[in-house]
This record gives structure tokens, C-alpha cells and sequence, in this order.
């Protein structure tokens, strides 16, 4: 049996929250967002089942720039010391997936571990292996990242929580671009996107759409900010949103 329900209705039915149903936590001024339609999402009964799993979706940089040095570390050595300590704590029950920004082929960037259970290994062999070695399509990553989310949701029947964890050291490659798809991620009210900036030296356009954004210049506050990524949502008033400067989690 198909049926089709507004993902802001649905949203709210599971106890999933949007990026603009929580709190954002960048230290910048808001823009002015326009009103962006929630898609229609369509269902069948038959091709997927009703479930409650989380689900983590990661886009790691591994652009040129990741074999710079940022608080005495290389910083793809830095961050995967932290990410190997963040996943001792992922639960088992939990679907992650992984996909590498700044590959060397025709998009630039490369799923390299599908959203799934019981994969963690395999997360942790690819973070492993990753070297620094081309640009920042961070337009792309986040067009294919969003809809590897929906197919995800469209399994679970709505069902379930979906967040997007976006890492990197640097500005998209092209600017315009990235901006444009960040504003129609919100057609999908049931992701929530989550940004980590690793010493980086000028503003970046995810502190305005993520419901939470780290400027973290230590490897401390990177694993801080990993470890938020597993907290609970929390509902909000968003006419309320709360400014607070989310960079200061820790001190070296």
C-alpha cells in the first residue's frame, strides 16, 4: 500500500527534529532563510519496513589541504586519532556510513562504506587508509550524502533519526554552489546536519545551516564535537534560536 505524508508531518509523528526545528549553536549572525517546500515523499509498504534505527551518514575531507598542520599534528593524523577514539563509543545498533571528500575521480568524492549495521570495521579501515589528495566538492558531497539519507528513510517508513556529519579543513570548492544545495537541504526536515570546521581561518556557510557547528582548533574540541553527534535532539521554540558559541567545548 503506498501513501504519501509531508516530511514535516512525519517528522513530527516520530519524534524526528530539522535542521530548523533545533538549536543552532554557530557563533554567526543568521541570514534570512527563504521558505524551502519539504518534498513529498512517497512510501510503499512493500518496499521497506517500518524501524527505528539511527542513522550517521559521514563526509570526511580528505582534500590537499587535510596534509597541513593544525595544533603540532598533520590534520588527517590528528582527526583520525580522534575518530578512532569517537568510534569506541558508537553503538552497535546504530547504521553509519562514510564517504571520502576530495577522492581523485570525475565528482571528487567516494562512498566507501554504505549506511548500514555492524560496520564499524570497516569505518575505521577506510579512515585508516585515507590521505590528503585532491579539492573540496562539498557541493557534490552533500547532494549524494542527503539522498543516500532518504533512500534510508524511505527503507525505514519514516521511522528512525538521520544525521548528516559533515568534517572538513576548508571552503567548497565552489562556494555558490554549496550554499544553493545547503538551503534545499531543507526539503528534508528529518536530516540533521552537523559541522566541524578543523582550523579553519574564515567563515563557513555550514554555521548557518547546521543545528550544530564546531570551530575546533584542537583535536579536543574535534572529538567533543563527534561525541555531540551522538546526543539526543531536543525541540525547540525556532523563534528562539540560541547563538551561543559552540567552538568553546574544550581547552587544550
Amino acid at each position: 500500500m503506498k501513501h504519501i505524508i509531508y516530511m514535516a508531518i512525519l517528522a513530527v509523528f516520530v519524534g524526528c527534529q530539522s535542521p530548523s526545528q533545533q538549536n543552532n549553536n554557530s557563533s554567526q549572525p543568521k541570514e534570512d532563510k527563504e521558505y524551502i517546500e519539504p518534498e513529498v515523499i512517497t512510501f510503499n509498504d512493500d518496499d521497506g519496513e517500518a524501524d527505528i534505527s539511527r542513522n550517521f551518514y559521514f563526509i570526511f575531507d580528505v582534500s590537499g589541504s587535510m596534509n597541513e598542520s593544525c595544533a603540532g599534528e598533520r590534520k588527517i593524523d590528528g582527526a583520525k586519532m580522534a575518530i578512532f577514539e569517537f568510534l569506541k563509543k558508537v553503538p552497535e545498533d546504530v547504521n553509519i556510513g562514510l564517504m571520502l571528500l576530495g577522492v581523485k575521480n570525475e565528482y571528487g568524492i567516494e562512498e566507501v562504506v554504505p549506511l548500514g549495521k555492524n560496520n564499524l570495521d570497516q569505518f575505521k579501515a577506510q579512515i585508516e587508509s585515507a590521505e590528503p589528495t585532491g579539492s573540496t566538492p562539498l557541493s557534490n558531497a552533500i547532494i549524494v550524502s542527503s539522498n543516500k539519507l532518504v533512500e534510508q528513510y524511505k527503507k525505514q517508513l519514516g521511522y528512525g533519526e538521520y544525521r548528516l556529519i559533515v568534517i572538513t579543513d576548508g571552503i567548497a570548492s565552489n562556494p555558490d554552489l554549496f550554499l544553493k544545495n545547503l538551503k534545499m537541504l531543507q526539503r528534508y526536515p528529518f536530516i540533521a546536519l552537523y559541522g566541524i570546521g578543523l582550523c579553519i581561518d574564515t567563515d563557513h556557510a555550514l554555521k548557518n545551516y547546521s543545528i550544530k557547528y564546531t570551530d575546533a582548533y584542537n583535536y579536543e574540541e574535534f572529538g567533543k564535537a563527534l561525541q555531540e553527534t551522538l546526543s539526543e535532539l531536543e525541540a525547540f521554540d525556532p523563534s528562539d534560536i540560541n547563538d551561543e558559541d559552540f567552538s568553546q567545548l574544550g581547552t587544550n
